[in-house]
């Protein structure tokens, strides 16, 4: 069974190369050819995954007309080049389901949809926190120091900014508009983004892990039996897997807490718990917008209204136990017991605290 996934492995190997390719040859062709456009005042948002980062960005980016965040398809095909080339067979594209890989209960997506940047970073440079969670979570590490060298290495590049400042441009560049970047990734390079965008807004999204960290693992076991036959894995295999999620949660969490803990990027960040966004949306959101210079047009403050009558009523169909992933309640709260004082707290990182 190892040498089967080994081969899936290789596989999409291969198919992240082949993109590569054609992404890199078609940015060429617009550094040739293309104008500069300059980025202002980009929004980030970010979190650990399971946190409410893709409903927060999908929002924005459905509701706030001067945002543009990266689909899915803008990420396989982010040149302006590629756009064109590929502009004949859009309506096609986006009929492609990707239930196959997501079920849709858990995370809904599409290639028409607003996806995290970490995508765009995995096939540019197979390499990312997304990267790492569905890659080098199977490895074997010699000590927990080495896997949280193995993450913060594969998530800590400034290349990364970089690279999503380049593609986010292309996004914008007919409009006149802010790029909306949601990333798992970016709360390891937040000083590379002040540096790159001294005038970012960064949206710090936070859930209790007694939450996040069995969702991840719940949504990742789904992916690896779709991908790569989870369930035919050795149990040694799948239980290590398990605990170098758990391992990099942890690491997580202490990066996120170091960062909102610095008060020089108190002007810059915002702190949003999970539980806020979910119970009292209307005043969550609107603080939301007033910490990254947003307007409160008739259309968004409509769509808020909706959306806060929906989630009145709303039950996840997302269903999973602590004990399915060797977790306890107990052991987990000692873990991550650094992270509650923020939970409990009704401060927010951009006011006083």
């Amino acid at each position: 069974m190892r040498s089967k996934r080994l081969f899936k492995f290789t596989l999409s190997k291969i198919v992240r190369y082949l993109v590569l390719v054609f992404i890199s040859s078609t940015l060429l062709l617009d550094k040739l050819f293309g104008k500069p456009w300059k980025v202002r005042k980009p929004i980030f948002i970010v979190g650990h995954l399971r946190s409410g980062t893709t409903f927060l960005h999908r929002f924005m980016c459905d509701n706030c007309v001067n945002l543009k965040g990266m689909r899915l398809l803008d990420m396989l095909c982010p040149s302006i080049t590629a756009q064109k080339i590929l502009a004949p067979l859009i309506p096609l594209v986006n009929k492609i389901s990707l239930d196959h890989v997501y079920n849709p209960k858990i995370h809904r997506t599409q290639l028409s949809l607003p996806e995290t940047d970490d995508i765009a970073i995995h096939f540019r440079y197979g390499e990312g926190i997304l990267s790492w969670v569905y890659f080098n979570s199977w490895q074997k590490y010699s000590s927990t120091e080495d896997l949280q060298n193995s993450v913060f290495q594969s998530a800590n590049q400034e290349k990364f900014i970089h690279y999503l400042h380049l593609i986010h441009r292309n996004r914008i560049h007919e409009f006149s508009q802010r790029m909306i970047s949601k990333s798992f990734f970016a709360i390891f390079n937040i000083e590379t983004i002040l540096k790159t965008f001294p005038e970012a807004k960064i949206v710090v999204l936070l859930r209790d892990p007694l939450q996040a960290v069995p969702s991840l693992m719940s949504l990742e076991k789904n992916v690896q039996i779709k991908l790569y036959d989870f369930d035919s894995q050795d149990e040694n295999d799948k239980a290590r897997f398990f605990q170098n999620l758990y391992s990099m949660s942890i690491f997580y969490y202490q990066y996120l807490a170091k960062i909102i803990s610095d008060h020089q990027y108190r002007s810059n960040l915002t702190l949003v718990k999970y539980d806020d966004l979910k119970d009292n949306f209307k005043d969550t959101i609107l603080r939301i917008m007033d910490h990254c210079d947003l307007e409160s047009e008739l259309g968004v403050l409509q769509a808020i209204e909706t959306q806060m009558h929906q989630q009145a009523s709303y039950t996840t169909e997302h269903k999973y136990q602590l004990a399915d992933f060797g977790l306890n309640t107990e052991q987990l709260q000692k873990d991550f017991d650094f992270i509650y004082p923020w939970l409990e707290s009704d401060a927010h990182i951009n006011s006083s605290y």
